[in-house]
This record gives C-alpha cells, structure tokens and sequence, in this order.
C-alpha cells in the first residue's frame, strides 16, 4: 500500500503547476502559497474531525524537544519551498516543478552520504550525474548557455532551491513518523507554515491591494483544490513513508514529472520538446538507478 500511496500523492502533486496557472492572474505568488497552507490546513481539520480525533490538544509524546524541532524544520522548509516554487512556476512553464524532484533526490542522498555516513559508490555518482543532465537538459531546453543565462537560470535556480528545502520537510516527516500521528504531525507543520506564510501577505491586505481581485471560477476551485492536495496529498504521503524504505519515496513522486508534462500539454498547449523529454527520462533513469 505503500507504494500505491506514493503513486497517488504524485498524481495529486502534479497539478501544481496548473493551479498556479490558473491562480496566478490575480493574486501574487506570496498568496498562492498562503491560500495554499490554509486551505490545505482546513482540509486536514476536517479530516481529523471525521476520523473522530478531538481538537482538545495535539499529542506529541516524551521526545517534545526533538518533535518540536523537526516540526519547526518542516514548517520552515516547507514555506521556503513553497515561496520559490509558486513563484517560479507563475513566471515559467506549468510543468517546470519537475526539475525539484531531481534535486530533492540528490540533495537527500547527499544528507546520507554526510549526515548518515551512508556509502557514496560509483554507481551512485553515476546515478546522480544522469539526474544532473536531465535537469540541465530540460532547463536550458536546446538554447545557448549565454540567453540560458539571461532568460532561465533564476527560474531554474529557484526550482533548485524548490528541492532542496522540499528535502527538509520530507526528512522531518520521517524523524517524527513513530513519535506523533499523521494528522497532528502534517496539522502542526502546516499550521506554523501557514502563519509564516501570512507574513509577507499582510502588507497587501493593510494596503487594501486584495479588494479589487475578482477572480473567476478556474481560480477559485485552483485555490481549493490546491490547497486539497496540499493537506491530503501530504497526509497520504506521511502515512506511505513509514511503509517503504526513505530513498524510495523521491522514486515513486517522480513520477509527477510525467503527468506534469501531460498536463502542460493537455490544458496550456505548452510545447514538449525532445530536450524536455529526454531530460526527463535522463532524471527519472538516474532516480530509478539511485536506488
């Protein structure tokens, strides 16, 4: 059940970009991420409603120091995360998030090769040079290095950056999957993130900037849906990482990448190109290889 968890979360995570897409004309990439945190922290009330769970207090359990930490580090991490993808993904392709996979991947083998003293084998390094290629290849999408420079590389850098805090909330998940409940550990995270978020949103709403934006159905039922897929997405997610082995979940979310670009295609006519698809077979080949 594991794995099958893992495939659904990627399935829910790979609208991202179109959500962005369709929230993107009227609010700002700050509110994205906001509305994102919010929604997706009613939705796990809910859930913790109809799962009969109580709202009298969280239980976190003897280690509280240690619980608290990781769940400020996944809040943090998380909202970072959030902050660069929203923002990459309003001014970029729907499907540029798929660059992030990659990334979170290397970035958390990287943790186990120096943090763990996991073993760092050639086949590995050759694993992580194909992940490297592929997400060259799908940012410089066949244009030379010097109008890459101008045009992508801020975006590319921010999807990097997407990753690899991306990684954080993912390796906070884990230290605290046998020593709090699913619901409260994913509430408790989303609700500090929620709160960071609301920061830079605050001066928009003080200047009144919000009142004017009428935004249509697409963007209302994106706001939804997004922040649906958030708190469930992530609920089912932590509820599959105690199930399979860590490395295994950056494999089975990578295929997001796949049903990213298909969406790209189906609702935006973006243009695939050969370099996005073989990037993208480049990444998912060392990911695969990796494990």
């Amino acid at each position: 059940m594991g794995y099958l968890y893992l495939l659904m979360v990627a399935f829910l995570f790979s609208f991202g970009g179109t959500y962005v897409k369709l929230i993107s004309p009227y609010f700002s990439s700050e509110c994205i991420t906001f509305f994102r945190f919010v929604v997706g922290v009613g939705f796990l009330l809910l859930l913790k409603l109809v799962k009969n769970r109580g709202f009298s207090r969280i239980s976190i359990g003897p280690d509280k120091k240690f619980v608290c930490f990781w769940i400020l580090a996944g809040a943090l991490g998380k909202w970072f995360s959030y902050l660069s993808e929203n923002y990459a993904l309003s001014h970029g392709s729907s499907y540029g998030n798929i660059v992030a996979q990659p990334v979170q991947t290397v970035f958390i083998t990287a943790i186990g090769v120096l943090v763990f003293h996991d073993k760092m084998t050639p086949r590995k390094l050759f694993c992580i040079s194909l992940c490297i290629c592929g997400v060259l290849s799908i940012s410089l999408n066949g244009r030379p290095l010097t109008v890459f420079y101008q045009d992508g590389l801020f975006l590319t850098m921010l999807f990097v950056l997407t990753g690899i805090f991306g990684s954080i909330h993912v390796l906070s998940q884990k230290m605290i999957a046998d020593k709090m409940n699913i619901i409260d550990s994913n509430l408790s995270i989303f609700f500090i993130a929620s709160l960071f978020s609301s920061l830079p949103v605050l001066p928009a709403v003080a200047d009144g900037s919000l009142l004017g934006v009428r935004p249509d159905l697409a963007c209302l039922f994106a706001i939804i849906m997004f922040g649906f897929n958030t708190g469930i997405g992530f609920y089912i997610n932590a509820k599959a990482i105690p199930l399979v082995p860590f490395y295994m979940v950056s494999v089975i979310q990578s295929m997001m990448a796949i049903f990213a670009i298909l969406w790209g295609v189906l609702f935006f006519h973006e243009t695939i190109t050969i370099y996005i698809i073989g990037g993208t077979l480049c990444f998912l080949v060392g990911l695969i290889g990796l494990q």
